[in-house]
This record gives structure tokens, C-alpha cells and sequence, in this order.
């Protein structure tokens, strides 16, 4: 679709009052407004609706005072769906039907558009710079400006080429709908300068919130360049006066640059202004959501998700779903991984495997990978010959590389492992966490029974430990008839 958003810099305007043309033009522009919104599945059906509207136009009144402008609209949706060979061949129906010189040049420009998609650059030169004498709008002149650049980088003409795209990405003239059509196009040819500096005069004005188009838009550059959005936004955050919510949306944007860079400091800090700046807005909501991430993943001793537990409701209030989804997972498993930490703590040894089931959570709800290696092998010290040793060891071994805070937990890295792989070579043949791993002709038919047997031991330790605290919890026991019903989700609170 790259070669359709190149071509999103033009609107149609004017009062159309002949049916068929108003409902074409009302559909070709909730086509653009979908290719803006990155739904490019929609923008191709809707710009089909286009031209079969159109076509009923060209076909049924080809002598009407539409016909052209059926035409011009025609060639723009054939352009959008990649259609070329059609475009050229409706473009010559536009010249045909043009009545006035605009419309001429028009058709003329677009027809250069779809040669130089063809691949006949100098024919589409030609013709882009006939389009480009006439006196046609401000969004077809960037788009002409544009192609008639790509044309001549294919002829080699670099000087020429650099002069049209620098022209079109200074054109103050264009419409929102054009200039952001236009700073896209410039990402996707890999003009990422040009592309933000169009960006940032939208931004100045543009609603700041990340599920508009421009953000979306700004978003994607921040990680194919992060350097250049950064300086970007840095002086959009120092040369004027914003309103908060602006100003949040604007520190998005400049930690997801930072994230790109690897300055992760730099990143938290400015996701951490944005939520100071306006808690309640998207903005900040996305801003959150990025910050606990990062914050998650290199969380290294328990209380790092604790100081979270604040973080999650915010982020929940994503503009996104899937993140809103997987901020209450964490939340869930937060509240979960404190409450086993909480056991553990309150009951020392004797409550070991709530530090076994925290480990779990860590690694994989949270993804705290430093943090799962910890409590993997602080349960190997806490009850070295647990039956479930081997599940912890393989857990540990799984996030080696790792490292828990060594006030929290003592890993020794590459010697820990060793020492690791040592003990499970020590362990008994028939363990059922070994069997589990086991080459499928070395299991013996007892394998995976022996292993869900241990899993629903495990569990029924686990509220045997919640029991402690939790009455109630003797009602989640599984019966011992039926251990693989047990409940993979109860575990302490």
C-alpha cells in the first residue's frame, strides 16, 4: 500500500449535487480517512465502491458536465487500489471529457503518476511537469512535486529529484489530509528528515491523541528514526507554550524515540512527564502502559512490582485494546505474585513454594525474567530436595543471563548453571519433570500421568499454604480422583 499512500495527498472538493458523484465523493474520502487509519483492508473496498460508482457516471452520462470530474476520480481510486494500466487508460477518458484547464492538467499529472508506477520514468516526467504548469490545487501540485522526484531519481536525475521532494515537503499550502499523506509518503521512501519535519508543523496543531492517524503515523517513524523524532519533539517541547494535554502527547512520542535508541532512563523519564502532565488523558494512559513495561522487564527483586501496583489501573486506561487486555493481566498477576511473596514471607520455608508459583507469574505473566531467576533459585536453597526441585531448575535454566538483585538473591551466572545442570544430572531417572523433557521413546507410559500427579500436588500445596490466611481456600482443593482437573489458575491472593 506504499504507492497508495503516496497518492492519499489529495481531497476532492466542491459541491457535487448529481447523486452518484456526491455518494462517490463521500466514499473516496472516507477511503483516504481509513488509509490514514491504517486500515488498508477498508480503504481498498471503499475506493472499489469508487470506481464502480464512477464508472456508472463515465458509462451512463458520458456527455454530462460529470463525466470528467467521474474521470479524474476514477484514475485517483484506480491509483490507490494499484490499478495502474486502468488509470492510465481512465485518465485518458478525463482529458477526453476535461472541461476546463484545471481538469486537463489534472488528468494529465495522473497519468504521470500511474507511468512512473509502470516504470516508464520519462514519460511520467513529461507529464507530471505538464500537470504541474497548470493551475491545479495545492494537495495535486505536492503530489505531482513528489512523483515527478521519484521519477527523476529513477533517471538519475538526483539534483532535480532532491529539488521536488524538497518542494512538496515545504508546501504550506496543503491540506491537513495532504500533508499527512505527504509526511507518510516521505517515511516510506526513506526521507525520514523531510517526513518529520512535515510532521512537526501537524503536530503543532493536531488533537494529540495516539490513536489519531498522525500519531499512528509518528509513532512508526519514532522507530524506524528514532534520532530524528527525538530532536523533533525536543523542540516542539521547548519552543512553545502547549496545553498539557498536547504537552503529554508530545513526551510519548519522545520516549518512544528513546526506547528506539536504547536510552532507557531517558525513555522512563519522559514517559513518567507525560502521565505528570496530564494523568487523565491517552497520552499518558499509553505513556503508562510503556513505562510499566519497561519497568517489568527489568524488575529484579520483588519490590519492583510492588512500586507498579499504582501503574497498572492508569495504563488500563490505554487507547488500544490489546493493551488495556495485557495491563490487567499484569495487574492480576502483580496482586497474585504479592500475594505469594506476602506467604512466603509470613511463613519462611514452610511456605517455599508460593516462591516457586511466584517465579512462574514472573516469568511468564509478567515477564520479569531477572525476577523469575531469582525466586527459582532461592526456592532450590530454601528446599534443596523438593520434589519439585526439578521443575525450579529448569526454570532457573530457561532465564539464564538474568540476574536477580544480588541483595535479594546470590547468582553467580554461568557457574550457578553449571551447578544447576550438576544437580539435575543427580536427580532419580523416574522424576516426572525429567521424563516430562525426555525423548518421547524414554518416557514409558507412566510419564505424563506422573507429571500432572506432580502439578496437582503442587496446587494443592500451594492452598494448602493460602489456607493459612484464607479459609475459603479448602473449597479449590482437587479431589484426588481427578488431579488433571485441577485448577491451573487458583494460587494465592
Amino acid at each position: 500500500m506504499r504507492t497508495a499512500r503516496l497518492l492519499a495527498l489529495t481531497v476532492v472538493g466542491g459541491c457535487v449535487y448529481f447523486n452518484a458523484m456526491y455518494d462517490a465523493n463521500r466514499e473516496y474520502d472516507a477511503a483516504l480517512e481509513s488509509l490514514q487509519e491504517q486500515a488498508d483492508v477498508t480503504a481498498r473496498v471503499r475506493f472499489d465502491s469508487v470506481i464502480a460508482k464512477t464508472a456508472r457516471v463515465i458509462e451512463d452520462h458520458p456527455d454530462s458536465k460529470y463525466a470528467d470530474d467521474a474521470a479524474i476520480l476514477k484514475t485517483r481510486a484506480e491509483l490507490h487500489s494499484q490499478m495502474w494500466e486502468s488509470a492510465v487508460e481512465t485518465s485518458i477518458q478525463a482529458e477526453a471529457f476535461a472541461g476546463s484547464p484545471r481538469n486537463l492538467a489534472v488528468a494529465l499529472g495522473l497519468r504521470g503518476v500511474a507511468q512512473r508506477e509502470l516504470g516508464s520514468y520519462g514519460e511520467a516526467d513529461s507529464l507530471l511537469s505538464i500537470g504541474l504548469s497548470g493551475d491545479i490545487g495545492a494537495d495535486d501540485e505536492a503530489l505531482f512535486l513528489f512523483q515527478r522526484g521519484l521519477a527523476r531519481q529513477a533517471l538519475g536525475l538526483s539534483d532535480q529529484a532532491a529539488l521536488d521532494l524538497e518542494a512538496a515537503a515545504n508546501s504550506v499550502d496543503l491540506s491537513f489530509e495532504g500533508s499527512l499523506s505527504l509526511t507518510i509518503a516521505l517515511r516510506d521512501i526513506g526521507e525520514y528528515g523531510r517526513s518529520a519535519e512535515v510532521a512537526a508543523r501537524l503536530l503543532e496543531t493536531a488533537n494529540p491523541s495516539p490513536q489519531d492517524p498522525l500519531y499512528l503515523h509518528v509513532d512508526s517513524l519514532a522507530v524506524l528514526a528514532p534520532s530524528t523524532v527525538d530532536s523533533m519533539i525536543a523542540v516542539l517541547i521547548t519552543g512553545q507554550v502547549v496545553q498539557s494535554t498536547r504537552l503529554a502527547a508530545y513526551y510519548l512520542v519522545s520516549g518512544r524515540a528513546k526506547v528506539g535508541q536504547g536510552l532507557e532512563q531517558e525513555a522512563l523519564a519522559a514517559f513518567d512527564a507525560a502521565v505528570g502532565e496530564a494523568a487523565s488523558s491517552q497520552a499518558a494512559a499509553d505513556a503508562a502502559y510503556y513505562a510499566t513495561e519497561l519497568r517489568l522487564r527489568d524488575a529484579t527483586r520483588p519490590d519492583d512490582v510492588t512500586a507498579l501496583l499504582g501503574s497498572f489501573p492508569v495504563a488500563r486506561r490505554s487507547s488500544q485494546r490489546e493493551m488495556r487486555e495485557r495491563a490487567d493481566r499484569w495487574e492480576s498477576a502483580a496482586g497474585e505474585f504479592e500475594g505469594l511473596i506476602a506467604a512466603y514471607e509470613g511463613r519462611g520455608a514452610s511456605a517455599a513454594e508460593a516462591i516457586l508459583r511466584a517465579a512462574e507469574l514472573a516469568q511468564i505473566d509478567l515477564q520479569s525474567l531477572a525476577l523469575a531467576r531469582g525466586g527459582y533459585l532461592l526456592y532450590l536453597d530454601l528446599v534443596p530436595d523438593s520434589r519439585w526441585a526439578a521443575k525450579a531448575i529448569y526454570g532457573a535454566l530457561s532465564v539464564s543471563g538474568h540476574r536477580p538483585d544480588p541483595a535479594w538473591v546470590d547468582d553467580r551466572g554461568p557457574d550457578t548453571d553449571v551447578e544447576l545442570r550438576s544437580r539435575l544430572a543427580s536427580l532419580p531417572a523416574d522424576d516426572p519433570y525429567l521424563l516430562a523433557l525426555s525423548p518421547a521413546e524414554d518416557r514409558g507410559v507412566m510419564a505424563d500421568s506422573m507429571y500432572v500427579l506432580a502439578e496437582a500436588d503442587l496446587r494443592r500445596r500451594l492452598v494448602e499454604i493460602r489456607m493459612l490466611f484464607d479459609p475459603t481456600a479448602a473449597d479449590t482443593v482437587p479431589d484426588d480422583d481427578s488431579p488433571a482437573e485441577a485448577d491451573e489458575d487458583e494460587v494465592i491472593n
